[in-house]
């Protein structure tokens, strides 16, 4: 058990936290309670002020809504007044002199009234009058309506003056059978006392809105008459903007029926509506606050109301102006330009409490500080003493680990220690070969999967920034690999199917052929990693050192019989399958049944006759030379069977009862002296390498059929997996492999890692590429 492991069950606990309660509970408790105490008071003034303010709100706009409604009402008493004082004025005139009354009685109210645009007068019999302002001058026009001769239709006789009564012109245009009984504004008041309002129009002379108000009068001589007054909307509205409502308040006139009779930005409404007064509506998006109001007016009735819109705060007045017919004030006021007092009073107030709050917590901060600053000290004291621990029971380890400095063993006590205390997710230990040109795996270790491998190969070609940066002789220390030119290679083959992103790479020095400088490296992945580790590194970096010095003075020389275990005694001679070439002496009788250990090679040739573009007569004789080729290898290695399908070499070895642990070592002999020979021939008869390799390790299930001459043949998973090695080579020439052969030769060869495949029924698995001997 490592020292940093064992637990002393008397220490002591309570202690240390009644110190943490008292260091830094009782500064934060007081901080707290100060901040509580100001939080409470902040809270009752800002409630205490909000109702003061809200109640004086509705104080003011209550006063401004009566202020309001007088001035609006005000504005329409011209119409509304003057109504029912035309209604005595010219109801008392005599019949001969109505026109003449009604003519002064307008003049004298549209020089007088601006928000006035004409009068009409219209009788029972059809007869019409009106009077307005001269769209082009300052003057008046008066108007007539003349009936046509002998039934014909009538005129409108229309008389122009300045504006000091003198006539300037006269002139006549068609009625086009225009009877004013037929008006709106005639039927809803003829025959009545009381004001009747019409629908806003368009004005023709002055493109203006207005609305007509009307009230019925009787003659003295019995006759009815009605007279019309035309008061301009967009005075109204500009009448309405120039209201004072708070800083930013709005107010807008309704119908009855909810349209905008007139209010602010009362030209957009217009334009918005096409000048179309059925379509002068609330719109939703640009008047919320409006139809917020309008909608509670409808629920609840008249009165003041305060809403939330947008984020902010409001207060609504709804109002029925009298004299009209249902029209209804909405005004709209935000809340803050009535508590513009209490918002500063109350910044005030936050700003004083954080400067108190600010005190009280510099005060506490510098208490905690000064109380916490020997417990940092204490702890840092700890950590660093079980650190020294950790890598001395590390080290320790590692000195109990025997044959540590042996090179032909592997170096699974080093990546382990290093992984442990560098607390990496994969260490791995990499040797230079002698000539630069290839980093090979002694071992690496995944500390989450507690797993080891190794054999791994890497070519400068492949990699030339990753070697550049280890010739260089420096420790790196990379966040994120894959984003580093450098290391972005290393990354990818090494790193992305582990999904670890940091990199750290430890150069290990020694001597190698006389030369001194780098002879391998260290990779640490996922590390948290600490400048005071450098040294433990540094001690293992040395012993990896050792330890390839070691192995370079033993495995100087290595002769091709010494990577092969003897084989078992007794094998059968080779089987060779007559499709392909004659044996010259027929194999050895086996048992059928389940073998073991089989080894199975599957070697598969594209069409020579395509690749070459030859005559097929003329490929016979490499043919003959690759078929000889084989049987050779297979007598030299002790193959088991050499079998012939279309394309394919199945080559086997280890066809035995018992275990054959020499048989897959033979059988990569055998691949690599095929792969070998095969290159030369192609290349002699100027043909590409057309030809891949499979190989896979593991039982298998095989016997002799038929009768004489008998055919063995092979089944199971592992002659499958051989064949999908074989299809899925990445290159011509290419010896592919499954993890089994890997693991069982990894001691003795060089992989390189192609990642992951599917096989169906045998699921994900890896694959690796046998590169060569070690």
């Amino acid at each position: 058990m490592a020292s940093h492991e064992i637990v002393d069950p008397t220490e002591q606990t309570g202690r240390t936290t009644r110190q943490r309660l008292v260091q830094i509970g009782v500064p934060l408790l007081s901080v707290a309670l100060i901040l509580a105490t100001i939080g409470g008071i902040g809270l009752h003034t800002y409630r205490s002020t909000r109702a003061g303010v809200l109640g004086l709100t509705h104080d003011l706009l209550d006063s401004v809504q009566r202020y309001v409604v007088q001035d609006v009402t005000g504005y329409l008493s011209a119409a509304t007044t003057g109504a029912s004082f035309a209604q005595d004025f010219i109801g008392h005139a005599r019949s001969a002199s109505k026109d003449i009354a009604f003519y002064a009685y307008g003049g004298s109210m549209l020089r007088l009234v601006p928000q006035l645009q004409s009068f009409y007068l219209g009788d029972e019999k059809g007869g019409f009058i009106l009077i307005e302002r001269d769209p082009h001058g300052k003057g008046m026009e008066y108007t007539q309506l003349r009936p046509g001769a002998d039934g014909a239709d009538g005129v409108f006789h229309h008389d122009f003056y300045d504006e000091h009564g003198k006539l300037l012109r006269s002139e006549e245009n068609p009625a086009d059978h225009y009877d004013p009984r037929d008006r709106g504004w005639f039927k809803s008041a003829i025959g009545k006392d009381e004001i009747s309002w019409s629908s806003p129009t368009l004005y023709e002379t002055t493109k203006q809105l207005v609305i007509t108000s009307s009230i019925g009068l009787t003659g003295t001589d019995g006759s009815k008459y009605v007279f019309a007054i035309n008061t301009s909307l967009n005075l109204l509205s500009q009448f309405i903007d120039g209201l004072k409502i708070g800083k930013s308040g709005k107010a807008i006139i309704l119908d009855s029926t909810g349209h905008i009779i007139a209010g602010h930005d009362f030209s957009r409404i217009v334009a918005r509506a096409h000048g179309d007064p059925s379509q002068m509506l609330l719109d939703p998006k640009t008047q919320s606050t409006f139809l917020q109001v309008y909608d509670r007016f409808r629920v609840r009735g008249v009165g003041s109301h305060a809403f939330k819109s947008g984020g902010k705060n409001y207060i609504g007045i709804a109002e029925n102006l009298p004299t009209t017919d249902g029209w209804v004030l909405l005004m709209v006021a935000p809340e803050s330009d009535f508590a513009a007092f209490a918002r500063t009073s109350g910044r005030e107030s936050i700003q004083f409490s954080a400067i108190i709050v600010a005190l009280a917590a510099i005060l506490a901060g510098l208490l905690a500080h000064q109380s916490r600053k020997t417990d940092r000290a204490n702890r840092e004291l700890k950590r660093q003493k079980m650190q020294t621990a950790s890598e001395a029971d590390a080290l320790q380890r590692l000195a109990d680990t025997p044959d540590l400095f042996d090179g032909a063993s592997e170096p699974l006590s080093l990546t382990e220690a290093l992984a442990r205390t560098s607390h990496a997710r994969r260490v791995a230990i990499w040797r230079l070969l002698h000539d630069g040109t290839a980093l090979i795996c002694d071992d690496s270790y995944d500390s989450s999967l507690d797993a080891h491998s190794g054999g791994f190969e890497l070519s400068r070609n492949e990699l030339e920034e990753f070697f550049k940066l280890l010739d260089a002789g420096e420790a790196v220390n990379v966040a994120v690999a894959s984003r580093d030119q450098k290391t972005a290679g290393f990354s990818r083959l090494m790193m992305r199917e582990a999904g670890t992103t940091s990199l750290i790479v430890h150069p290990i020095r020694g001597t190698s052929h006389g030369a001194s400088g780098v002879i391998g490296m260290m990779t640490l992945e996922d590390a948290v990693f600490a400048p005071h580790l450098v040294y433990f590194v540094d001690i293992v970096a040395a012993l990896a050192a050792v330890r390839f010095g070691a192995a370079a003075e033993t495995t100087a020389v290595t002769s091709e019989s010494e990577l092969l275990a003897p084989a078992p005694a007794g094998l059968s001679t080779p089987r060779f399958d007559e499709a392909l070439v004659r044996p010259p002496v027929v194999a050895g009788q086996t048992t059928p049944g389940a073998f073991p250990s089989v080894a199975v090679m599957v070697i598969t040739f594209s069409d020579p006759v395509m690749e070459s573009g030859e005559r097929p007569e003329a490929l016979l004789k490499l043919i003959d030379q690759i078929a000889t080729e084989v049987q050779n290898i297979a007598r030299t290695h002790e193959l088991f069977s050499v079998k012939v399908a279309g394309h394919r070499l199945i080559c086997v070895a280890g066809c035995t009862a018992e275990p054959d642990p020499s048989a897959i070592r033979r059988l990569a002999e055998a691949a690599l002296a095929l792969r070998e020979r095969c290159v030369m021939l192609l290349s002699a008869a100027n043909i590409e390498p057309i030809f891949s390799i499979g190989m896979d390790f593991g039982p298998a299930l095989g016997g002799e059929l038929g009768q004489e001459p008998k055919t063995f043949n092979l089944w199971g998973e592992t002659v499958t997996l051989a064949e999908l090695m074989a299809q899925g080579a990445p290159d011509v020439g290419t010896i592919e492999v499954t993890e089994r052969v890997y693991q069982a030769l990894r001691d003795r060869y060089l992989f390189r890692s192609r990642g992951s495949f599917y096989a169906p029924g045998s699921g994900i698995g890896r694959v690796y590429v046998l590169a060569t001997r070690r």
